[in-house]
């Protein structure tokens, strides 16, 4: 099997000063399966897309969801390296769990309801963008991280964001996510439970997480649960198979897995967003001439979408090159053929956005940002776009046998993420809200540099000016 396999530790020892450009380079040396590691995970990078449709698609019930770690006598033990935080939710959990699960949500997350969304997301955005002067320099990503938690602390929760709520759930992201892909590591969980100082910080962040939303659960019960919002449909509504209801643990369980990971790749996604529009003046000058088109002086609307092509394509090439999860992982339920090897039963594999979606033979300069790439003659942008993993490009570029999981930053299959159409609505009006206000432009003589945790985030923030723009 090509590639620098050894223990798990020497991996990712090697992956730690930049595994963004080791991945890329371990891609180009090794072909599209990489073996990284041999114990106590055996670990694979897998760059192939008809390899991770099989994966997540056609052959998904011979995968687990998490990492697999052989311990004494070949036993094999299921890892969630997010499960610390989020519990068993709908991102951690599997199997019937996971189905009975995302059936019960399904109803919260359809389109007509995310169009009674559409006036929160365009509100939250342009307040934000009101609470802006010329020429300050801001903190992007700050600025999208509070801006994308209000969306969801109103949207799903229906509730008001304040500094308590913004300053429990950082502290829980800051503390804990930095850690989460130790957890496959032998001797990690018993650690965690030591008196350590950082093991310390980071269950004070979790209690304190659980505090609130429990705090949550516990009023909406005593209110009767009658409301529209996550938890009064999680504590009200029952499975039409079994009749059974969630109790508070898996209630808390899938609100955290929502409003944390609701909120953090969306800022994420808009601030790696603005840091491309940044650079490339001309892609903001086109963006700028659709939003004074469409909107000219007023907020958008969700009826405006079909009309912001050229605004979604921008979300989507962004989405490409900085996908908010840049790798995601399964574990073999049994021995598979994938990418040509066969894989026994037990091994872990990786499959990293950040590579195939730079993959030259699917995106011709891959490295480029180019929103024309989602553009197609008589195909609006938000056809192209919204269904994660189009093969959609310009006429002079376009690939057309381009596979379906040369781009898939929500996943796909039965696992994809359940929220992709709240949050590329979600981005694309905050996109088109903020944008036809400002011109943001990078601070001179800051390198931006992507920190790939569970989530691709800008490593010391993201420092811009805001410069105030009128019609053009």
């Amino acid at each position: 099997m090509p590639g620098p396999a050894g223990s798990a530790v020497a991996a990712l020892r090697r992956l730690r000063a930049d595994p963004l450009t080791r991945f890329l380079d371990l891609r180009r040396e090794y072909g599209p399966v990489v073996h990284l590691a041999t114990w106590p995970v055996s670990a694979y990078l897998v760059s192939d897309p008809e390899a991770i449709a099989d994966a997540l698609v056609g052959g998904h019930h011979s995968y687990g969801k998490g990492a697999a770690r052989r311990g004494r006598g070949g036993r094999v033990k299921v890892v969630q390296p997010l499960s610390l935080l989020l519990g068993r939710g709908l991102l951690t959990s599997s199997g019937p769990a996971h189905r009975t699960n995302r059936r019960l949500m399904q109803p919260l997350f359809h389109r007509r309801r995310i169009a009674g969304y559409g006036a929160a997301f365009s509100a939250i955005a342009d307040s934000t963008a009101r609470s802006w002067h010329d020429g300050q320099r801001l903190d992007v990503h700050t600025e999208m991280t509070e801006m994308t938690l209000e969306i969801v602390a109103r949207t799903l929760f229906d509730v008001a964001l304040d500094d308590t709520l913004i300053e429990v759930v950082r502290t829980a992201l800051n503390e804990n996510m930095p850690v989460a892909g130790r957890l496959a590591l032998p001797g990690f969980g018993a650690a965690e439970r030591l008196p350590l100082p950082a093991a310390r910080r980071r269950r004070a962040s979790r209690d304190a997480l659980d505090r609130m939303v429990y705090g949550l659960i516990a009023r909406r019960r005593a209110a009767g649960a009658t409301g529209d919002d996550l938890l009064c449909l999680l504590l009200s509504t029952q499975d039409a198979e079994t009749g059974v209801r969630m109790d508070d643990t898996q209630v808390r369980d899938e609100a955290l897995t929502l409003l944390l990971a609701g909120h953090e790749t969306t800022a994420n996604a808009l601030s790696w967003t603005f840091h491309l529009l940044g650079a490339n003046p001309q892609a903001e000058r086109e963006l700028h001439a659709e939003l004074d088109t469409v909107l000219g002086e007023r907020p958008p609307t969700i009826d405006d979408l079909p009309r912001l092509t050229y605004t979604q394509a921008v979300l989507n090439e962004s989405l490409r090159l900085y996908p908010p999860v840049w790798a995601m992982g399964r574990h073999l339920a049994e021995d598979r053929e994938v990418g040509g090897h066969l894989l026994p039963a037990g091994s872990t594999l990786l499959f990293s956005q950040w590579v195939v979606h730079r993959d030259e033979r699917w995106w011709p300069d891959p490295d480029r940002f180019d929103p024309t790439r989602w553009l197609r003659s008589g195909t609006d942008a938000a056809d192209a776009g919204t269904s994660a993993g189009t093969s959609a490009g310009t006429s002079a570029e376009a690939v057309p046998d381009r596979p379906r999981f040369a781009y898939f930053p929500f996943g796909g299959g039965p696992r994809q993420c359940i929220g992709n159409t709240f949050a590329l609505a979600e981005g694309a009006l905050a996109l088109a809200a903020i944008a036809r206000r400002w011109s943001l432009r990078p601070v001179p003589g800051i390198d931006v540099v992507p920190q790939p945790l569970v989530t691709l985030r800008p490593r010391d923030g993201l420092p811009m000016t805001a410069h105030i723009r009128r019609l053009s």
